[in-house]
C-alpha cells in the first residue's frame, strides 16, 4: 500500500515541488504565513485577507473577488508547474484533457490553503468582525464561487485548444494497437523500461476524484506526445501572456471604484504575475533565464540613469519642467539670511497677536500646542477621535486655544481633517465637530486603490497622465493615495496649501507644520503657508542669527521658482506620510533631486517643533499667556515593559545590533522629547503642562463603552478592521485617558 501511494502522481508532484520548485513553493509558504498571522501582523497584512473590503464592505462579493484572484494564482501555479514538469509524465498525454488531470493531481497546496483560509477567516470574523455564522458562511461561499469561476474558465480554455490534437492522438493509438501485437516478452520489457524511469507512476486521480491505474502497455508515439506537450505548453504560455496583458489593461480603469478590488486580491494578482513570469521564462529562455534577467536589469538601470524611464514620484502643483532649484548648502544659507528671519519672526508675532485678540483682555489664555504621532491610519483615526472628544468636553476651547499643530504621518492627516472641519464651521457651515461620521470617514479603507495601483501600474509601466492646473503628472500610487483620501473625506481638504494662509494669519485656525525628512542629508523640509525660516536656524535673544548648520529647508522659498505656492495640500500631507512601499518617497525639482521621506524619521511626535516654536517666542508667550499646554496624542504607549532577554543564536548576533536600534527608534525619540519638554519647562517660567492621550487598549472602560478582547492593538496600516475601528473609538474612555481629559478640562478653565 505504501509503495502504491509513493508511486502515485499526487505524491510525486508534491515531492517534485519540494525538490525543484523552491521559489514557487516560497509563495505558498508566504501565503500560509500571512493567513495564520505569522507574517507582518503588526502591519495588518493578514487582515487584508481575513477582512477583505470591497466598496467599503466585507460581503459575498468582496470574497468572490478574492476567490477569483486566488483562482488566478492557483492556475498560474498549475500552469507554471505544468510547463516545468509535465514532460516527466508522458502517460498523461494520452488522456483526454491532460491539463485538468494534471491540476487535480497537483492540488495539494491549493486545497490545503483553502482549508486553512476557511478556518482562519471564520475564526477572525467571529472574534473581530462581529458577524453571525450565516453571513460568514455566505461570504465563504463567495470565495468558493469566485475560485470556481476561474477554474472553470481555465479548464474550458485548455479543453477547447487541446481537443483537436487529442483526437488525432487517440486515432494514432488505435491504429498502432491494431497493427501491433503485444507479446508477453514485449510487455515485460515495457514494464522494465518504465521502472528505469526517474518518476514511475502507477496511479493518478481522475475526475470526479477516482483513482485510476496507469496503463504502461499502451504504445507511445514520441512525436505525437511531444506535440501534445508543446501544444499544451504553448497554450499555457499564451494564456499567461493574455492574463498578464488583461491585468495591465485593468490599470486604465483604476479610477473607477468598481475596479478597486480588495488589497488581498491585488496581492494574489502580484504573486500570480511572479509565477507566470517564472513559467514563461522557463519555457522561452530555458537555461538562459538567469543571464537574460541580469541583462534586462542592466538595460533597466541604464534607462533609469538616462531618464528614458522615469521612476520618480512627484507631488502635485509644482512645476517639474522649469529650471531646477540649486540644492546646495550655499543656497540654503542664502535663503536663511537675517532679513528673511527677521521678517518671518515679525509675521509670526502678528499671528500671535491675532490669536491673543480672540480672548478677553483681562484673563490671559492658555496656549495649546497639539503634537500628534505618526502611525498610518491607526494614528489618523486615533487623533481624530481624541480631538473630537477632548474638544467637545472643553466646549471647543482646545482647538480655539491651539496656536500650532505638529507631528507626522497619519496623525497629521487626522488633525488636518479636524482643523478643516473647524474652519468650515467658523465660516458658517452647519458642522457638528463631534459627529461620529467624521471619524468613520477617516477610518475608511485607503489600501485597496494603493495596492491595486502598485500591482497593475507602478511595477510595470506608468502610462496614464492627468492635469493639475497647467501641469501634467503621471498617475501612480501617490495619485491613488490623494484621490482616495479626498473621496473618504468628501474633498473638504482638496485645496492648495496657500489657501490656508489667510486663515492661519488671522488665527481663525491653528498653524499646521508639515516637516517631512530629506533623505539626502537628514534635514527637515518645513512646509507651511507662513514664512518660518526661524524654525531651523539658531536665534539669539536679540533675534540675530548665529553660526548655524541650518537644520532645515523652507519649502516655499526654496522652490519659489517651481511654483511652490501652488502645492496641493494633499501632496504636502503625502510627503509627511510616506509609508514604506505603499506611499512612495517623492522627488522634488532640484539639482541634485531632493528625495523626501516620512516626517516620523526625525520626529514622530512633533514635540521638537512645538518646543522650538515656544522657545523662539518665549518672551511673548510668558508675557501674554497664563501658560502653555502641550497636548500629545500618541498612537502607542509611552511606557512599555522591558522585554525579557531571550536566547541568542547566530542570526540574532548578526542582525540584533541593527534590529534593536530600529525596534527602539520610538523609545530613542521619546528620550529626546523628554529633554525638549524639560528644557521648555525652564524657559516658560515653570508654567507648562503636558497632557498625554495614548492609544493603549485595555479592558477598563467607563460608562457604556465596553469592548471584548480589547487588548489587541490596531495594526500599522492603511486598512482597519471592524474591531480595530471600535478599539480606536472606545479607548479614549479608558481610565488613563479619562484622567487626561479631566486634566485638560481643568487647565483650560479660567
Amino acid at each position: 500500500m505504501w509503495l502504491k501511494i509513493y508511486h502515485s502522481l499526487p505524491l510525486q508532484l508534491f515531492l517534485i515541488n519540494l525538490k525543484k520548485n523552491g521559489l514557487i513553493l516560497f509563495l505558498w509558504i508566504l501565503l500560509f504565513a500571512i493567513i495564520t498571522s505569522k507574517f507582518a501582523k503588526s502591519y495588518g497584512v493578514p487582515y487584508l485577507f481575513l477582512d477583505p473590503e470591497y466598496l467599503g464592505k466585507v460581503n459575498f462579493w468582496s470574497l468572490s473577488i478574492l476567490g477569483f484572484s486566488f483562482g488566478i494564482f492557483t492556475m498560474s501555479y498549475h500552469i507554471t508547474i505544468y510547463i516545468l514538469e509535465s514532460y516527466r509524465f508522458q502517460f498523461l498525454m494520452i488522456q483526454h484533457d491532460p491539463f485538468s488531470k494534471f491540476c487535480l493531481n497537483n492540488s495539494f497546496f491549493p486545497s490545503l490553503f483553502m482549508f486553512f483560509y476557511g478556518y482562519y477567516f471564520y475564526d477572525f470574523q467571529i472574534t473581530h468582525g462581529f458577524q453571525d455564522i450565516y453571513l460568514i458562511f455566505k461570504e465563504l461561499m463567495g470565495f468558493i464561487f469566485g475560485f470556481s469561476v476561474t477554474i472553470f474558465l481555465t479548464f474550458a480554455y485548455f479543453r477547447l485548444t487541446g481537443y483537436a490534437i487529442f483526437k488525432r492522438f487517440t486515432q494514432s493509438i488505435n491504429e498502432s494497437l491494431r497493427q501491433r501485437k503485444l507479446s508477453r516478452l514485449s510487455a515485460i520489457q515495457k514494464i522494465r523500461q518504465v521502472k528505469r524511469k526517474s518518476y514511475h507512476i502507477d496511479y493518478f486521480l481522475d475526475f470526479p476524484f477516482n483513482i485510476q491505474k496507469v496503463n504502461h502497455f499502451l504504445p507511445y508515439d514520441k512525436s505525437l506526445i511531444n506535440k501534445v506537450i508543446d501544444n499544451n505548453h504553448l497554450n499555457a504560455v499564451l494564456l499567461q501572456i493574455t492574463v498578464f496583458l488583461l491585468l495591465l489593461m485593468m490599470g486604465l480603469f483604476r479610477d473607477n471604484i468598481y475596479f478597486q478590488i480588495p488589497a488581498a486580491a491585488s496581492i494574489f494578482i502580484l504573486i500570480s504575475i511572479i509565477a507566470m513570469l517564472m513559467g514563461a521564462s522557463a519555457y522561452w529562455l530555458k537555461g538562459w533565464a538567469i543571464y537574460i534577467l541580469i541583462f534586462l536589469l542592466l538595460i533597466l538601470n541604464f534607462a533609469i540613469q538616462q531618464k528614458i524611464v522615469n521612476p520618480d514620484y512627484q507631488v502635485y502643483g509644482l512645476n517639474y519642467t522649469s529650471k531646477k532649484s540649486d540644492y546646495s548648502f550655499e543656497r540654503i544659507k542664502e535663503l536663511s539670511n537675517k532679513k528673511n528671519i527677521k521678517s518671518d519672526y515679525e509675521n509670526s508675532l502678528k499671528i500671535l497677536n491675532n490669536w491673543r485678540s480672540k480672548f478677553d483682555a483681562i484673563h490671559k489664555p492658555k496656549m495649546v500646542f497639539i503634537c500628534t504621532s505618526g502611525g498610518g491610519q491607526r494614528a489618523a483615526v486615533w487623533t481624530m477621535r481624541t480631538l473630537q472628544v477632548a474638544d467637545s468636553i472643553t466646549n471647543n476651547s482646545l482647538i480655539n486655544n491651539t496656536i500650532c499643530i505638529s507631528g507626522a504621518s497619519g496623525g497629521l492627516i487626522g488633525a488636518s481633517y479636524y482643523r478643516e472641519l473647524y474652519l468650515r464651521k467658523k465660516l458658517g457651515e452647519p458642522i457638528q465637530l463631534n459627529q461620529s461620521q467624521y471619524m468613520k470617514n477617516i477610518a475608511k479603507d485607503m489600501l485597496n486603490p494603493l495596492v491595486f495601483t502598485l500591482v497593475i501600474n507602478d511595477l510595470f509601466i506608468r502610462y496614464q497622465h492627468f492635469n493639475d492646473g497647467k501641469y501634467s503628472y503621471i498617475k501612480d500610487r501617490g495619485y491613488a493615495f490623494e484621490k482616495q483620501l479626498n473621496i473618504n473625506t468628501n474633498y473638504v481638504m482638496n485645496r492648495k496649501i496657500m489657501e490656508y494662509g489667510k486663515y492661519e494669519f488671522n488665527a481663525i485656525i491653528p498653524l499646521l507644520l508639515l516637516t517631512p525628512s530629506v533623505v539626502n542629508d537628514g534635514r527637515k523640509l518645513y512646509i507651511s503657508p507662513q514664512p518660518i525660516s526661524y524654525m531651523y536656524t539658531e536665534v539669539t535673544e536679540n533675534k540675530n542669527i548665529m553660526n548655524s548648520k541650518y537644520m532645515g529647508i523652507e519649502f516655499m522659498r526654496f522652490f519659489k521658482d517651481q511654483d511652490a505656492e501652488n502645492l496641493c495640500f494633499m501632496s504636502g500631507l503625502r510627503m509627511s506620510a510616506t509609508f514604506p512601499y505603499i506611499t512612495p518617497n517623492v522627488n522634488l525639482p532640484s539639482i541634485p533631486s531632493m528625495e523626501i521621506m516620512d516626517a516620523g524619521l526625525s520626529d514622530n511626535y512633533g514635540i521638537a517643533e512645538a518646543v522650538r516654536f515656544s522657545f523662539i517666542f518665549k518672551d511673548w508667550i510668558n508675557k501674554n499667556t497664563s501658560g502653555v499646554i502641550y497636548v500629545c496624542i500618541r498612537d502607542s504607549p509611552r511606557l512599555l515593559p522591558i522585554d525579557k532577554k531571550i536566547s541568542v543564536n547566530v542570526i540574532d548576533r548578526i542582525f540584533n545590533p541593527i534590529g534593536a536600534l530600529y525596534a527602539n527608534w520610538d523609545w530613542l525619540q521619546d528620550n529626546n522629547n523628554e529633554y525638549y519638554l524639560e528644557y521648555a519647562h525652564s524657559f516658560l517660567n515653570n508654567n507648562m503642562n503636558v497632557v498625554e492621550f495614548e492609544y493603549n487598549p485595555t479592558s477598563s472602560y467607563s460608562g457604556n463603552y465596553k469592548q471584548k478582547n480589547s487588548k489587541e492593538r490596531a495594526s500599522l496600516s492603511w486598512h482597519l478592521t471592524t474591531k480595530e475601528k471600535q478599539s480606536l473609538e472606545t479607548t479614549i474612555f479608558d481610565s488613563t485617558n479619562q484622567k487626561s481629559l479631566d486634566k485638560l478640562k481643568l487647565l483650560l478653565e479660567y
